[in-house]
C-alpha cells in the first residue's frame, strides 16, 4: 500500500517536472533573449539593490506628467489623461485601447519614479487615480528674516 502511494506520487512529480520543461521551452520560444530561471521571492527581495531613478523620460511620459502637474488638487485618471493629450493634439495611437495601454504605462512608470502619486488604487471598474506631488512652498526673504 505505501510502496503504491510512493509510486503514484514520484509518477505525478514527474508529470509535473515534464509539463514544467514544456512550458519553459514554450516560453523560451516565444520570448527569446530573456533567461528564464526560477527563483525564490525571498532571497530576491533580500539581495536586490535599491532601484535608481530614471532621469530620462520618453515624449509620451513627458507630456503625462506636465498633464498631471498642471493642477495639484486634481485626481487624473488614465482615461482623463488621454482625452487631454487628444485635446492638445499629442500623438497616440489610433486605437483605444492602445492609446489606454500606453498612457497607462506611463502613469505607472511616473510614479515608480516618484514624479506623480496614485492617490486612489482602484479595483475592477473603479481606476487607479494619480495627483502631481505638491510642490513645496518657497519661503520669501522675509519669511526668512523672521
Amino acid at each position: 500500500m505505501v510502496n503504491s502511494t510512493m509510486s503514484y506520487a514520484i509518477e505525478q512529480a514527474e508529470k509535473e517536472l515534464q509539463r514544467d520543461k514544456e512550458d519553459l521551452k514554450r516560453l523560451k520560444k516565444r520570448y527569446p533573449g530573456h533567461d528564464f530561471v526560477p527563483i525564490d521571492p525571498k532571497r530576491v527581495a533580500e539581495n536586490q539593490p535599491q532601484r535608481t531613478p530614471r532621469t530620462e523620460f520618453t515624449a509620451l511620459e513627458l507630456a503625462v506628467l506636465a498633464i498631471v502637474d498642471t493642477d495639484v488638487d486634481k485626481e487624473w485618471t488614465s482615461r482623463m489623461v488621454v482625452e487631454s493629450l487628444r485635446a492638445l493634439g499629442i500623438a497616440l495611437p489610433e486605437k483605444e485601447d492602445a492609446a489606454m495601454n500606453a498612457v497607462g504605462y506611463a502613469l505607472v512608470e511616473l510614479k515608480d519614479n516618484d514624479k506623480i502619486l496614485r492617490t486612489h488604487e482602484g479595483k475592477g471598474r473603479d481606476p487607479h487615480r494619480y495627483g502631481a506631488i505638491p510642490k513645496e512652498k518657497e519661503a520669501t526673504p522675509e519669511e526668512i528674516a523672521s
